[in-house]
């Protein structure tokens, strides 16, 4: 298969031209942010991303795949217990061809050392992946291996969307899936530059056949 490129957006790039990205044809699907957070070295306190629903929506429209990711920050179980249902309410009943992503990269939450870092979001995995989705983890290069027993039990479960920007693929010693090789992009319909990833699976296919597009209900 060959790698297919995302581009990932969130309040920062504003109103998108959804039509223009579309006709370009430089994109073979969306990750769109549905949880922002609080700002760096504060407490976790999530908040819905003001154009979520909008993106959703226009790719939708489109037909141009969609994941999504939340940006967690929580540092104990009752933390993330409320971003993980806050999270889950701004999805909703909404559809999804691509993965479901809990982004870990906040220095905040370095003070807890590997161990319960790592225990910490492999729950929150846990938790996404059993709302009936794909889920995701997202971290950088640098900020994981410091700070996430990446390749361990714990985490090895889940796929991995890798944030390192660079010209060469990244070689860290265990698997991924997504690589984030820019934020720097250049995207017809929107203004600035952008973070594009390429993806090394066919998500939407693989999400299809086995029936993760949804939230389940009761879940």
């Amino acid at each position: 298969m060959a790698d297919k490129t995302i581009l990932d957006v969130s309040r920062w790039q504003g109103r998108i031209n959804w039509d223009a990205v579309k006709r370009s044809g430089k994109i073979d699907g969306v990750m769109l942010r549905a949880m922002g957070n609080s700002g760096a070295g504060k407490a976790s306190k999530p908040y819905l991303d003001p154009y979520f629903a909008r993106n959703y929506a226009e790719c939708a429209r489109l037909g141009i795949p969609v994941g999504v990711y939340g940006y967690f920050k929580a540092v104990t179980r009752a933390e993330a217990d409320k971003e993980l249902a806050f999270f889950r309410s701004a999805l909703g009943g909404r559809t999804f061809q691509l993965p479901v992503a809990v982004d870990i990269e906040d220095a905040y939450q370095t003070a807890l050392g590997k161990s319960k870092l790592t225990d910490l979001v492999a729950y929150c995995l846990s938790v996404v992946e059993s709302w009936g989705v794909y889920a995701m983890l997202y971290t950088g290069l640098y900020f994981a291996p410091n700070n996430l027993y990446m390749g361990g039990a714990a985490l090895k479960p889940y796929d991995v969307w890798l944030a390192a920007y660079r010209k060469d693929k990244p070689a860290p010693g265990w698997p991924f899936g997504m690589w984030q090789y820019t934020s720097k992009g250049k995207i017809p319909g929107v203004s600035g530059p952008v973070d594009l990833s390429h993806a090394y699976k066919d998500y939407a296919k693989i999400i299809a056949k086995k029936g993760l597009t949804r939230l389940r209900e009761g879940a």
